[in-house]
């Protein structure tokens, strides 16, 4: 990989020495040159130490140690939004959140982890991410990025949770992302920060927002919410999901399902329905505010059904809140595409922890574990925009991608030029197993993780030759 992404990623970090970021940039590089390999072992014996000094420095921060890289995502999001000719604003920005568990169960000497799954023995750490995306999914970088240890003496109380304030509990991390999102961004930038269900509270749909940020929530709650009856003033009480199954139908949308354990990927056509909801404060909170009007939110819900699933496969039902006037079968369809961007940060956290191999660090803190997993955040995105910038700008030049060194490799891999962004990643993925030859199928990253491994290796053998070669030259 070239160097200057590493340079410009780290560049902004806040350490307590400039000579810091040096090797920052060099984890990084190495990380991103040899996935799936052990951290010690990618960055060689001299990174390593200094990486644990840093880890270990009092003054260390995930957000320090990602502040250059959240503010060059900025910059990238305002590059590929900025208002065409003709247009009087920015393009959508589009911002998935969510939330990953860390599990590091086999890592006993580690101190500092705290409870994660079912079980009282599997210990860990939880990451929350901000991911900003064009409207088409081209990955742009972190906006945001928590790491934490679940607090022991916090679990099995989950009356107790229900009762204190958002700010006292783990859901406030979505509107925690959500102020770091518009604290990165300007404010005329429209921007769409898209949830699961998770993500489905009253605190974050009344949370304060700019003009032109929106939420999109898969909702989860079956919350009570009025609706008419069809009799003049009349109402009546019903779930939210018993009311936006009976609003009239938009129309439909077909829709990409990715591949899952043991089923191919598939299309679905989902029948689309919307209709305006209010949303009251939940039923645990005081009675006064419960029946003050102002506290009562007013979001739109889409539903999106699958009637006709093929055998074997569950169907599609999602039921979605957005804080947008959804009033026709387009505006369901487009806000549903949406979503489905959501899954974006799906493959960020896979490639973190099967292309990385994160749970298997061998830290013995949880603090430096932390911030180790914020520089394979910034490794596993640029992993990722690698597979979907070739398919979002096939024709770039290859140079954009690669080293001279790593396209002399290819080329005499592959026995031809190789001149484009596409064609690059496509040799890339070969020697990672990617049969190609197949029209209009691209290389995922799984493959692009693994290729670029055994190309590390090639162009190492490659540099030796040339300077074997030259070596005999001078004798």
């Amino acid at each position: 990989m070239p160097e200057p992404w590493a340079h410009t990623e780290l560049h902004g970090a806040i350490v307590w020495d400039p000579r810091c970021r040096r090797s920052l940039r060099r984890i990084c590089e190495q990380l991103a040159q040899r996935p799936g390999v052990a951290f010690s072992t990618a960055c060689g014996s001299a990174v390593r130490q200094a990486a644990h000094r840093i880890f270990e420095h009092a003054s260390t921060t995930v957000a320090g140690l990602l502040h250059g890289h959240y503010g060059q995502t900025a910059t990238r999001c305002q590059a590929a939004l900025r208002p065409g000719a003709g247009e009087a604003e920015p393009a959508l920005l589009l911002v998935a959140q969510d939330t990953t568990e860390l599990d590091y169960s086999t890592h006993p000497a580690t101190v500092g982890l705290g409870q994660v799954g079912r079980g009282a023995h599997h210990r860990g750490l939880f990451a929350h991410s901000a991911l900003a995306m064009t409207a088409t999914g081209l990955p742009l970088g972190l906006l945001h990025l928590e790491i934490w240890a679940r607090d022991p003496a916090a679990l099995g109380k989950r009356e107790q949770r229900m009762q204190r304030a958002t700010e006292a509990k783990e859901s406030q991390k979505w509107l925690t992302g959500l102020a770091a999102i518009e604290a990165a961004l300007p404010p005329e930038q429209p921007v769409l920060v898209i949830q699961d269900r998770e993500a489905d509270l009253y605190d974050l749909l009344a949370a304060p927002r700019r003009e032109r940020t929106h939420l999109l929530i898969r909702a989860c709650q079956p919350r009570v919410v009025a609706g008419a009856t069809g009799q003049p003033g009349t109402v009546r009480s019903q779930t939210l999901f018993a009311a936006v199954a009976a609003a009239p139908v938009r129309g439909t949308l077909t829709v990409i399902v990715p591949r899952q354990p043991g089923q191919p990927e598939r299309e679905a056509v989902l029948t689309l329905r919307s209709r305006a909801v209010p949303v009251p404060p939940p039923s645990y909170r005081p009675a006064p505010e419960r029946r003050d009007p102002a506290r009562t939110v007013t979001v739109w819900a889409i539903e999106a059904r699958e009637t006709d699933p093929p055998a074997g496969s569950a169907a599609i039902y999602w039921v979605l809140l957005a804080t947008q006037p959804v009033e026709d079968g387009e505006q369901a369809g487009q806000w549903v595409r949406y979503y489905t961007r959501r899954w974006r940060i799906e493959r960020l956290h896979f490639v973190l922890k099967s292309g990385l191999r994160v749970e298997r660090l061998q830290i013995d803190d949880a603090t430096s574990l932390q911030h180790a997993l914020a520089l394979c955040y910034v490794v596993a995105w640029r992993l990722l925009w690698l597979t979907e910038s070739a398919r979002e700008a096939p024709d770039a030049p290859a140079a954009s991608l690669l080293e001279a060194s790593e396209q002399a490799v290819l080329v005499a891999s592959e026995g031809q030029p190789i001149r484009t962004r596409q064609q690059a990643v496509r040799a890339i993925a070969r020697l990672g197993g990617f049969p190609g030859g197949r029209a209009g199928v691209e290389p995922g990253v799984k493959s692009l993780w693994l290729g670029l491994a055994r190309l590390e290796a090639m162009t190492l053998g490659w540099k030796l030759a040339q300077h074997a070669k030259l070596t005999t030259i001078q004798d």
